[in-house]
């Protein structure tokens, strides 16, 4: 039995409103035959006063910090939940009742984090001598309890990085399910962002009403044991709607809360990597999986360009998280990367740290979605997206260098450092990426006094400046001016008569990667030539592309705008058919035993 404490208050509310509903006047002589709608209308309304009286109290005692609003917001989705199941024809009162578990299920949510009573897979209530664990039940939502770090409910501050916001109105609470980075044993270590966050919608289910005996029914919910209930987490991706006896009201959900709760943990860094390359952790070149790893998903690489970072492409992401086919078969991962850095060495690390990433994800290589990798690239991050998938041979050398790689004399320790940025083979595992943007043929504003000014504040990274002092000094007239003068810059290498610039825009990919082209035309010179105010029509061409597409935006939307948007959508559906995953087998039903007879509609959200 529940200890009263401060909870006098409320059971008394709670029993007087239950026993004046109870004992109406009789009406003088024989009682008229029973009406099942309404009573069962009496019952709904009775529960529903119930709810808000609980609630009321409830946010009384959170206020005050008070560990019992944790029950108190727990009987209050208890009722809320009665009236929905008392009534559900009833389609007014439904809707009331929804709003009023929803509040309720976001109190206690909040009340429970604030009183350390979430954690060991579930939520714990009841009294302290004897606390009762409510399971979290995962439905459709790749994650084990276990290693959920914790339950946001819905409230993320809006981000202007994402121009909208996937709502649905409908039954349950949605949340954001932060996992516990390396919790499982799927996912890469060292790999997983600073915060990896899932959608999902929170259902309290408890016991349908009805089956309570006549001491119950007098106590009241207050003066009896806590109610066997589970926390459901359910996919609102893939599932659409909850039953409720009859009726299917759809499934809440907020698709976009997991980007914003990330971006809300995550340091902007695009001036600071720009100027200060590898400066400390957030400007160093990073791999991050936004989502826990799941196998038979198809890793998407996302690369942003020149003074920019990660977070330019969550308006993207956002619109292809909301699309269900992304959902079940593919995977958002994003480069973070200084954009200042010397070019070729940040290329370098995004090659290293795919192999290490690839490996850890199929050590065994039997997973075909480790073999189909998608990279995307907007401005900058096309010319990374490119150097995954050629073979340079000594064209990229010979660009800076007068004479073999193997005439220059280095440390062994530099010379590896060396070896790794200009010689490689493209990476068997990635057979598509998407240019979008990307300066081929470089950009005018590099070589005007803005681009220059760019280039000069940009501060040289120590190693980089190292290895180019000492392979300067130690092999005086083997290299090109343009190299000796100081190592180049992004900023220089996106100049149009830039040596290193034209021998990449001279490698062509192998024929199993296929490549696609998004080209921005926003702008419009007064002599008829078209550009996207950075990158000319001519520039962002890309040779041996089986697509492009021409989108009226300028340089720094065009990756936001729709028709980009829905060209690569088109391209992964493309993706798809051409590897086969398409037929690929959907992800098992993770429904689990409920306390009601109720469940979910696995309908995918339209």
């Amino acid at each position: 039995m529940l200890r009263r404490g401060l909870w006098a208050a409320v059971a008394g509310v709670a029993m007087a409103i239950g026993l004046h509903a109870a004992a109406g006047p009789m009406p003088p002589g024989a009682a008229p035959p029973a009406d099942p709608a309404q009573e069962a209308k009496q019952a709904a309304q009775r529960h529903l006063r119930l709810a808000h009286d609980h609630l009321a109290a409830s946010c009384e005692m959170l206020k005050k910090c008070d560990r019992h609003a944790v029950d108190g917001y727990y009987l209050a989705c208890q009722e809320a939940w009665n009236a929905a199941w008392s009534d559900p024809n009833d389609r007014d009162l439904l809707i009331d009742a929804a709003d009023a578990y929803a509040d309720a299920l976001a109190g206690l949510l909040e009340a429970a984090r604030r009183h350390d009573r979430l954690g060991n897979g579930g939520l714990w209530v009841g009294p302290r001598g004897r606390p009762v664990l409510v399971p979290f039940r995962p439905q459709a939502l790749a994650v084990d309890p276990a290693c959920i770090a914790s339950i946001e409910p819905q409230g993320q501050a809006e981000d202007k990085r994402l121009s909208r916001r996937h709502l649905r109105d409908g039954f349950g609470l949605p949340v954001v399910v932060r996992v516990a980075n390396g919790s499982t044993p799927e996912e890469p270590r060292g790999f997983a962002a600073p915060r990896q966050s899932l959608a999902a919608t929170a259902v309290l289910r408890f016991a349908v009403p009805g089956n309570e005996n006549v001491l119950q029914k007098f106590a009241g919910p207050v003066a009896r044991d806590h109610a066997a209930a589970v926390l459901d987490l359910a996919n609102p991706v893939e599932i659409a709607a909850v039953r409720i006896g009859p009726t299917k009201p759809h499934l809440a959900a907020d698709l976009s809360a997991p980007l914003l709760d990330v971006l809300d943990g995550t340091p902007k860094s695009s001036i600071a990597g720009f100027l200060q390359p590898f400066g400390d952790g957030s400007t160093r070149p990073h791999l991050e999986m936004l989502e826990p790893h799941q196998p038979g998903r198809i890793p998407v690489v996302f690369i942003h360009g020149l003074a920019s970072d990660e977070g330019t492409w969550f308006d993207m992401i956002n619109e292809l998280r909301a699309w269900p086919e992304f959902h079940r078969r593919y995977e958002p991962w994003v480069f973070h990367y200084p954009t200042g850095a010397a070019f070729l060495q940040s290329s370098a690390e995004l090659r290293e740290q795919l192999t290490a990433a690839v490996r850890q994800c199929d050590p065994q290589g039997q997973d075909p979605a480790m073999r189909n990798l998608v990279l995307v690239g907007h401005s900058m991050g096309g010319l990374h997206a490119k150097l995954q998938v050629v073979a340079p041979g000594d064209q990229i050398w010979q660009a800076v260098a007068k004479v073999p790689f193997d005439q220059i004399r280095l440390r062994p320790e530099l010379r590896r450092q060396v070896s790794r940025a200009y010689f490689f083979e493209p990476l068997p595992f990635v057979n598509r990426i998407v240019c979008i943007a990307t300066p081929h043929k470089g950009s005018v504003l590099a070589s005007l006094g803005l681009g220059r000014l760019a280039s000069l504040s940009v501060r040289t990274p120590p190693e980089s400046k190292l290895i180019h002092d000492e392979a300067v000094r130690l092999n005086p007239g083997k290299f090109q001016r343009e190299y000796e003068r100081a190592t180049p810059t992004s900023v220089d290498l996106l100049q149009p008569d830039s040596l290193m610039l034209k021998s990449i825009a001279r490698l062509r990919p192998p024929c199993w990667v296929t490549v696609h082209s998004v080209v921005g035309d926003g702008h419009s010179w007064f002599v008829g030539v078209r550009d996207d105010c950075v990158v000319s029509v001519e520039s962002a061409h890309t040779e041996g592309a089986v697509s492009e597409v021409y989108v009226p935006a300028t340089h720094t939307k065009v990756h936001h705008h729709p028709r980009t948007i829905a060209e690569v959508r088109r391209i992964l559906l493309q993706h798809l058919a051409e590897t086969s995953q398409a037929t690929a087998a959907r992800p098992a039903d993770s429904a689990g035993s409920g306390t009601a007879a109720t469940g979910f509609c696995r309908t995918p959200m339209p």
